[in-house]
Parts: structure tokens; sequence; C-alpha cells
């Protein structure tokens, strides 16, 4: 009878529960019969910009008399409304109008911030007077994507400069004012970015240039090429609705061409340090890699990883070589691989090969060991695998693969095979399809008993209009020998966008884990005894709800749920049961972040009689590279803190947590690292724990380092017994960056740039070298040196276009065109070009006080002969151009400001151009009116 009224009160405040959370989104409403009704023909209407449109007002007499029109008003002023009607009707009983009602699509009209077009109508009749109104929504054909680029491809930094920024352009390319979230990260790791992160509010359709202070943390001359990974993420719902890779340059005289002796990871080098910790066990450690080639198809890769004691033992780990012909790798030493839905690591070999253009087959044979080799360890054998894959498909429609392992483990004494599938599906651009299949085998070598299983699974995501649906599912029997042995997951979520700020989903969630074992076969199995059997069981299950919405730079969570999670073995089982309220606020501010995030709980284990309140909650906060977080908990908030909670009664249960990190560059980017620092107390075990650790180089030189590492954590209980411990552990080391020369097969390019005076293509006496000159060749771009010299290797056989800073306006004596099929050292000569500035400047009236941005707009200039060079207006309103001598149209093509002398005619003499040239401009249709008293 208890059971029963416990599961009747559980209904009772499951029920109230949710009609209290669905009270807030919903309410009934009743209607009465009218005598007129009026709705547009149409409830929706899909549009593209500059299309026009008609829907039809029908407004119908129900009544048995007559009804006067008199007056039909859109409920505002609606930019592109061509057409409606205006005149008076009049409707006899029964009768029935369609009016039109046109608009044409343009931008003002796209950029409506509501898609609901309402129009009141105003009638009269012998009895009533009173006005109606009836409205339909536009589904507006639009590119709801944030596009993120720079003016130009190539985007140079001269790590000799100071403050070095890129300009970069941010595009909302939809009609609705869209806040984003933008992100940059430097790949590789190398790039200081100021901001890293900043938020920019955009209206439809517009664009804002975001400068970037970029300083070079670690400098590699001979690759100094960095991808900055931008991305775009949408406040609202926090997705990402743009991203782009920009490419960028860190110029340099000596560059590389094709990559030759590099690392796999992009640091190549060596580093050889010492390691002291307090357990005594002190050691000295290697860590390096590197590639090469060894001939003109054939090219290597190494990684080592060593450590040595003083007292003579030594352990060899992460340690391989890997050398790749064609489409052909093959790897021996340490070895790891995936997507096998099985844990693959050991030492061993693996060969992969690429057939055709999408597929791919792998196979592999190790044994499972950390360790490549040592004797600091014992040398046990571990399990012995072999396995091979084969991927199919592409990334855009349609892939997949198959795998299969076998396992054969002399511990366990066990013999394991997992045979698994998995596809990919995209279905008309919009739905998402991934299913998944498995069957093992397990067989005990000495007890011969035996275990199959199988698995499968399907997940979808899709989105239909407003609504978007994600469905996650799989199951897997008990004696399924993959990752995801005996586990059931059923996961369904279902959101609808209400607005570009409001969203609201449901979640249901279940979920358990019930795995089943072979015998432990170091013993015979007796019946009834479980000594040598293995068991375990958790499960969870949720209902859930949430509604996100976002306030200017504010966003919110609220997310009810109901819980019921569940945890068994042989010697104990727990059950919880909870209604719990999820919140989040967030900002981010400038270089400023916060984050804020609670949950409360309000619970019922099943062996105690009353229910207890919980609290669990976090708050973060970044500025540029420090963070800082808190956590604090109350009371248990899962079914695994419940032993706490109960076996110590007489305590509190209260755990609080404070972690700080620090990153940093300094002393001209030759000193970086980080700190981090970190502290933790328990009422319920009445101890206080603490860390703290740094990581640290110096650059010596641009090839060497120094680095160094500490970490220090201590204990201390406050229990009736004190006892208290530390552990500390401190590492110094030097690093070796190696350069590379030229590979096997390719070539040597040394120019010297010189500015030819007398147009002879000689350097003669009187006659200067051009220093801090950019020079690309093809898509390669290197700076010139204090001698005027630059250095390109590995240059591979081949045709070149030679280009020397067309912005600067340098022209070349010579062909452009290098055939390099052997070591070249050439003397080239320049002419420089005439530098022209110009500016921008405001015309504004009196009192006008709002000021413009001008940054980014293009200038031109047009020569005679019909070539236009393109400048860029910097922040300061500037723009300059490097011309050669003869007669220019300069000329601005941009609507967003008026221009008293939108073109402008000069003529450049070899004497230069002294002059600066001035686009005068206002703002337009603006008109300050002032009131004379």
């Amino acid at each position: 009878m208890k059971k029963s009224g416990i599961s009747i009160s559980i209904l009772r405040r499951t029920i109230l529960f949710f009609a209290l959370a669905l009270l807030h989104f919903s309410f009934v409403f009743a209607q009465e019969k009218k005598d007129i009704q009026i709705h547009f023909e149409n409830e929706s209407v899909a549009v593209e910009k500059g299309s026009t449109f008609t829907n039809f007002l029908v407004i119908e007499n129900k009544s048995s008399e007559e009804i006067s029109i008199q007056n039909i008003i859109p409920e505002e002023q609606y930019p592109g409304l061509l057409f409606y009607p205006k005149n008076n009707l009049t409707l006899g009983a029964g009768q029935s109008k369609n009016l039109p009602v046109k608009l044409i699509a343009n931008v003002d009209f796209m950029k409506l911030r509501s898609n609901e077009i309402t129009f009141k109508v105003s009638y009269t009749t012998p009895t009533v007077t009173g006005t109606e109104s009836a409205s339909f929504f536009v589904k507006k054909d639009e590119n709801k994507n944030i596009a993120i680029y720079t003016a130009t491809y190539e985007n140079f930094i001269n790590p000799g400069t100071p403050d070095s920024s890129m300009l970069l352009i941010v595009e909302n390319q939809g009609y609705s004012k869209r806040t984003v979230r933008i992100d940059l990260q430097s790949i590789p790791d190398g790039l200081e970015m100021m901001p890293r992160q900043q938020t920019v509010s955009l209206e439809g359709l517009e664009k804002q240039t975001v400068e970037i202070k970029i300083a070079v943390r670690k400098q590699n001359t001979l690759y100094p090429e960095f991808n900055i990974n931008a991305t775009a993420t949408d406040l609202l719902d926090n997705k990402i609705v743009g991203s782009n890779t920009l490419y960028l340059v860190i110029l340099s005289h000596n560059r590389q061409i094709a990559r030759g002796n590099e690392a796999v990871s992009g640091s190549n080098f060596a580093e050889i340090s010492y390691n002291e910790n307090s357990s005594g066990f002190d050691y000295l450690q290697l860590r390096g890699n590197t590639a090469f080639r060894i001939n003109e198809n054939l090219k290597a890769r190494v990684n080592v990883g060593a450590d040595y004691y003083l007292d003579g033992r030594y352990n060899l780990y992460d340690t391989w070589l890997e050398v790749e012909r064609k489409k052909t790798v093959l790897r021996l030493g340490n070895v790891n691989s995936n997507d096998y839905d099985y844990p693959v690591f050991g030492r061993g070999g693996k060969v992969s090969t690429q057939l055709g253009k999408n597929n791919q087959i792998e196979v592999l044979a190790l044994e499972n060991n950390y360790n490549l080799y040592g004797t600091y360890f014992q040398q046990t054998k571990g399990s012995t695998m072999a396995g091979a894959k084969y991927s199919f498909g592409n990334s855009q429609s349609f892939n997949g693969k198959v795998s299969y392992i076998f396992d054969h483990d002399p511990r366990f004494n066990v013999d394991t095979q997992v045979a698994n599938g998995t596809t990919s599906f995209l279905i008309n651009d919009k739905y998402i399809l991934r299913t998944e299949v498995g069957l093992s085998q397990e067989k005990g070598l000495s007890n011969k008993d035996e275990n199959t299983g199988a698995l499968m699974g399907a997940n979808y995501e899709g989105k239909i209009g407003k609504w978007d649906i994600q469905s996650i599912n799989s199951f897997a029997t008990k004696s399924y020998a993959g990752i995801k042995r005996g586990s059931f997951i059923s996961n369904q979520r279902i959101g609808f966008q209400f607005s570009n700020s409001q969203r609201a989903f449901i979640q249901y969630q279940d979920s358990q884990v019930d795995p089943e074992f072979l015998s432990f076969q170091n013993a015979p199995i007796q019946p009834g005894n479980t000594s040598n059997l293995r068991y375990y069981f958790n499960s969870t299950e949720a209902l859930g709800l949430g509604y996100q919405f976002s306030l200017k730079k504010w966003n919110f969570l609220l997310a009810p749920k109901v819980e019921k999670q569940k945890t068994a073995s042989f010697y104990a089982s727990q059950e919880l049961f909870s209604y719990r309220l999820e919140t989040s606020i967030s900002t981010v501010l400038g270089s400023h972040g916060l984050n804020w995030t609670a949950e409360y709980s309000y619970s019922k284990a099943n062996n105690r009689e009353e229910w207890f309140n919980s609290l669990k909650t976090t708050l973060s906060y970044r500025y540029k590279s420090f963070s800082l977080n808190g956590t604090a908990q109350w009371n248990a908030t899962s079914v695994f803190d419940l032993n706490s909670y109960y076996n110590a009664a007489d305590r509190n249960f209260a755990n609080y947590n404070l972690y700080a990190s620090y990153n940093f560059q300094m002393m001209n980017n030759h000193l970086s690292g980080s700190f981090s620092a970190g502290a933790s107390y328990s009422e319920l075990y009445k101890n206080l724990n603490s860390n703290v650790s740094g990581n640290l180089e110096y650059k010596i030189s641009p090839s060497w380092s120094s680095t160094g590492y500490f970490n220090f954590s201590g204990y201390k209980s406050t229990a009736d017994y004190v006892t208290s411990g530390s552990y500390y552990q401190f590492r110094v080391g030097i690093k070796k960056y190696f350069t590379a020369t030229t590979s096997l097969g390719n070539h040597k390019v040394t120019l010297q740039l010189f500015e030819d005076k007398n147009f002879n293509g000689l350097l003669e006496t009187g006659e200067s070298v051009l220093a801090n000159e950019i020079v690309k060749l093809d898509n390669f771009v290197a700076l010139t040196d204090k001698n005027g010299k630059v250095v390109f290797q590995n240059v591979p056989e081949g045709t070149y276009t030679l280009k020397v800073n067309e912005s600067a306006g340098a022209r070349l004596m010579m062909d452009p065109v290098i055939m390099v099929n052997s070591n070249i050292n050439r003397k080239i000569g320049l002419v420089k070009n005439i530098r022209i500035k110009g500016k921008l400047t405001e015309i504004r009236q009196a009192y006008d006080v709002v000021e413009t941005d001008v940054t980014g707009i293009l200038v031109y200039a047009k020569s005679e002969d019909g070539k236009i060079e393109t400048a860029v207006v910097n922040q300061k309103n500037e723009f300059e151009f490097f011309l050669k001598e003869g007669k220019y149209d300069l000329y601005i093509e941009n609507d967003k400001y008026s221009y008293t002398k939108p073109i402008q005619t000069i003529k450049v003499t070899k004497d230069g151009y002294s002059e600066t040239v001035i686009f005068e401009y206002k703002k337009k249709d603006t008109t300050i009116k002032v009131k004379k008293f």
C-alpha cells in the first residue's frame, strides 16, 4: 500500500509540475459568432526580393442586414505597399467581396522585423459600429548566413612592425537584425589576435568592418603561412551561421615553397628536459618529431617519446615511423585508430591506402601495450589485435564505413570479434539520416562460455519550417562486445523558433547501460557463485521543456525537467526521482564574457521517506586571456551522490570549487606561457584540495628555447583526525626547432632587388638595394632583407610568375616569368611608381554629431588605356595609389553617402604628385532643424 501511495503522489506532482510550466505559454479563448468575417485569402505568402505579389482581403456579411465598410487601413506604413482599397463599399445580406492588396518585396520590405501584414477594417450596421483586423504572414526567401571576409585574399603582416592589423568585413546577408559572436582561431597556433572574440550587431544587409590587431607569438620564418578560422555564432540560438578560413602570411626573407623537412604538428622540434617530483622518481625526458623526404616519391615522419630514470630504467612510448608514398601510408611503432567501435591502440603496424577519389582501406596488426619498449614497467603480454576498415562515399550526400577487429586477450583468456558498419545520408540538403549496425562474438578459452551480441542504431536531424527535429536512437544487446555494450539510448528533441530572439524545445531522454560479460576465466563457473561475474546497471529517464530568448546582448534559458535515475551493482542500488529547473544567463561585453548557470532540484530517493532540495551553480568570467570559474553544490544532484549523502548524515553535503587560468606573451613575444590555479573544499568529506600549475617557454633565438613546467598540489583534512599532504613536480628543458634545407629534386631561388635608375638592368654604383619589399613567386610571399635579398627554398621544377609589391607600385624591368630547373641567383631591377595620397572628408551640417564610418570604401583610378587600380580607405579615412606617369580618373562607386565631386582627374608626372586628393561627402537625407527662440 505504501508503494502505491508513493506512485500516486509522484504522478500528481508530475502533472502539477508540467501544468504550471505550460501555463506560461498557453491561453484559452472563446470567440463569439460575429455578423462580419474578415480574413485574407492566403494565410501565408512566399516572396522573393524584387517580386510583386497580391493577396485578397475577403469580407463576408454573415448577417441579415446591410453592412457598410467605411475604412480599410494598414496597421503600419508597410514599405512596398503598392495598392489597397480605400473607397467605401456596401455589402448586402449574405454578400462577400474579395479586395486586392498588392505589395512589392523591395529591400525595405524584406527588412521588416515582423513577418505579419495586418489591415484594420471599420464597418457599421444599423445597430453596431465596429473594427476588425485581418492579417497574413510573409515567408521571405532570404540567405541567413553571416559572411566573414577580407577585402583581399592575400593578407600580409610584417613582424617588424609594432602595430599590425587586418580588416575583417562582417556582412549580414539576411534582412533581419542579427547579433553574432565572432571567434577567431589561429592554425597553427602562433598568432596573438586582439580581440580574439567579439560581438557584432548588424541590421539587415549591413556590413561592418572590424579591425583585428595581430602579433606573432611563435615566429616560424620558413613556413609563415597561417589560416585564421573565423566563425560567426548567432547569440539567439548559439548556432554557427557563418565561417571562413582567412589566409595570412607573416613576411620573412627566407621562404619555403614545398614543405620538405617539417613535423606533423608543424613544430618540428626536439626537447630534452629534467623532471623532478616529490615521489622521488626523477627522470630525463626526450620528446621530438620531424619529417623529411627520402626521394621524389617517398617521404617520412618520425615521432619520439622517451623517459630515462636515474636508477637506469627507461620507457619508450608514443614513438613511431610513418612512410608515405603517393596515396599509401605505412606506420610502424605506437599505433592507434578509431571508428572500429572498439578501443584500438598499442604497438605494431598500420597501412592505409586511398582507392579512387573518396574510398580508403586500412589494415592493422598490433599488441595492446602503451609502451613501445621499456624496463620501468614490467613488460606483460597484452592483447593481440588484427583489423581492417573500409571507408567509402563522399563528404556531401552519402558516406560510410565497415570495420572488423579481432582481439585475443591472454590476460583474460578471451577471444573477441567485432564487426561494425555506419552510413550517413543527406536528403534534399535538409535532412541527415545516420544508421549503424554491429555484430560481435566473445569466447572464453578456459570456461568455454560464449556470448554473441548485436547493435543497431538510427539518428535523424532535420528542419521543417520553424521546427527542428533531432532523434538519436541505438540499442546494443547485453553481450555486444563493442563500446556500446548493453546500452539503450533514445533521445528525442523537437524545437520551434518563434522569432530571431525566441525559441522553445521539448526533449525526452531514456538511456540505460546493462552489460553482460563472460566469466573470469581464472576460475570455473559454479552455479550460484557470482564472485567471478561482473554486473552493473545505470539508467536515466527524463522529460524536459526549454525556453531560450535574447535581450540585446544577453541570452537566457529556462528549462524545467522531470528525471528518474537508477544505479545498481552486486553490492548496492540507488534510485533518485527529481524535479529540476535549469537556468542560464550569458553575455559578451567587448572583451568581457560572463556566464551563469544553475540547476535547482527537488528530489526523493527510493529508500528515504522525505524529499530534499539541492542546488548546483556555476559562474564563469572571462577577460581576454584570463578566465575565472566558480562552482558550488548543495546536497545530492545525481544518483551517484547518494552513497556519500546518506553515509555522512551528520555532515553538510556542500562542495565548493574555484579555478582560474591565464595565458600570456610578453617581452616582444619571446616569453610565453600559461598559469592555472584552483581550490576545492568539501564540507561532506571535510577536506581542502588546492593546485597550482604553469607552463613557460622563453625563446633564446629563432631556433632555440628554454622550457619549464611546475605543478604543486596540496591536501588538508579538517576532520577530527587532521591529516595533510602535498605533491610537487617541476620540469626544466631545452628545445631545438629545426630548420630545413632544400629537399632532393627541388631548387633554391635567390633574388636581390634594386632600384634601376638608368633602366639598364644592372646594379651599379649609386643605385640602392630595396629592403623590406614584398616579393611574390606565384602565390608564395616573402620580404627582402636589409641587402635587398630574398630566398625561396624547396622550389619544385616549373614555371613561376614573379610579382613585386604591386600595392607600392614597383615595376619589374624584366620578363616576370621564371623557369626553374636549377638553383637561381639573380639581380632584379625595378622602377618605382609615384605615390598618390587621398582622403575622404565629411561635410557636416550644424548640430550634426552623428559619426560616419567610411573604412573599407573602394576608390578607383582609371588610366587612359582603361586599366583600373583599386585602393581601400583605411580607418584614418585615407587611401593611396602607386601609379605610373599618365592621366587618371579617380572615382568612388558607393551609394551610402553623397559626394560633392565623385570623379576627379589628375595628371601624374615623373616629378611626382604632391597634392592630396580630397573627396568631400555628406550623409544622405539628413536635415538638422533648429528652432529659434
